[in-house]
């Protein structure tokens, strides 16, 4: 073999082996903040904060809640992205709120002991619709959305924060919306559906937030990782 292959040889090695070890420094996500950074490092919602807990989600989550010195209790969402571990939504005051990161997703929240929140119940609900796709032409499509649905419930424990995993047939549900299969091929979906909550106490009545969102709450966010969630009108459930 010539020289001058050899060394074509050794410089695609080379750039493979720098690639690789460029990739498993951005892929590979590193120890993450101690309770001391990561004060320093949450955006200043109140000048003090005290870490509650360092909650690791999954190998590329974590759930930090803390209190602030106003007396809020807030939460924070930390992911491994582009070699570093971001802050990429965090509250001063919140209900529970979706998570969704690295194919997971989660429920979490972080309440004042006051309102004393025993039990959530997380609803899925999308309405009825209809829709006509060419509704001029022989291509003509109807399509009809029936009204869901969803409950859950998530029992708390004693601490005001906590979260839980995303029901996985909410996941089937959501997918279901995609598309819907026609004589035409698939048809995107128009038909929209939202996450709702309602809180009891542990006389099973139904409550607001009142302490937890006494200051109005406020928070920052980056990225497609945090998905709000309104109370639910129970007038409106069937």
């Amino acid at each position: 073999m010539s020289k001058k292959k050899i060394s074509l040889l050794l410089f695609i090695a080379g750039l493979l082996a720098v690639s690789t070890y460029v990739m498993y420094i951005l892929m590979v996500a590193k120890d993450f903040y101690t309770e001391e950074e990561l004060v320093e490092q949450l955006p200043l919602i109140t000048p003090k904060k005290e870490i509650q807990d360092i909650i690791q989600l999954d190998e590329k989550t974590y759930f930090v809640p803390f209190l602030s010195d106003d007396g809020s209790y807030g939460t924070s969402i930390w992911v491994w992205s582009f070699g570093k571990w971001e802050c990429v939504g965090t509250n001063s005051g919140s209900g529970p709120t979706i998570l969704a990161n690295n194919g997971n997703s989660y429920i979490y929240w972080n309440i004042h002991p006051h309102d004393q929140v025993r039990e959530w119940e997380i609803y899925l609900t999308s309405e009825r619709n209809y829709s006509v796709t060419n509704a001029n032409s022989e291509n003509r499509v109807e399509v009809y959305f029936p009204k869901v649905q969803v409950k859950d419930t998530i029992k708390l424990e004693n601490e005001s924060f906590g979260y839980a995993e995303l029901s996985p047939k909410w996941k089937d549900i959501i997918g279901s919306f995609d598309f819907n299969p026609t004589q035409s091929g698939l048809l995107p979906s128009s038909h929209y559906y939202i996450f709702q909550y309602q809180a009891y106490n542990d006389q099973q009545k139904a409550i607001d937030l009142e302490h937890t969102f006494r200051k109005g709450g406020g928070g920052t966010y980056t990225g497609d990782y945090i998905h709000h969630m309104q109370q639910v009108m129970l007038n409106d459930l069937e």
